[in-house]
């Protein structure tokens, strides 16, 4: 993953992090890993691995892009959570994209990042 890239991934994991347990984004034990996933699929309807996620948080702890390979549909369940796109029924439109939350998402996110 490109550091572009993954500057906006761990901002996401962080958003998510925050607004799952509202507190920094810090290690995540086995038990938060499955709390968070459980409470993403609450929120999204899409069921994200409790052990993806551990390995996202601490790639996005150490600062380290080669751990991770995330795919565009997943950081679209994340940019969905943290958006609290309600639009769709939680779930993607067809035609607007499967990943369109994620492209949505990063464009904010680098807009963001270019301006401070």
């Amino acid at each position: 993953m490109e550091a572009k890239e993954f500057s906006v991934f761990c901002n996401l994991i962080s958003e998510t992090y925050q607004k799952a347990f509202g507190e920094e984004l810090s290690k995540l034990p086995h038990g938060k890993a499955l709390t968070l996933s459980w409470i993403i699929q609450e929120e999204t309807g899409e069921l994200l691995s409790h052990k993806t996620l551990g390995n996202y948080v601490a790639a996005a702890l150490h600062g380290n892009p080669g751990k991770v390979n995330p795919t565009a549909a997943t950081l679209s369940i994340l940019a969905r959570f943290v958006s609290d796109d309600r639009s769709t029924g939680g779930r993607h439109e067809m035609r607007m994209g499967a990943y369109a939350a994620w492209y949505r998402y990063r464009i904010r996110t680098l807009a963001r990042q270019m301006a401070a």
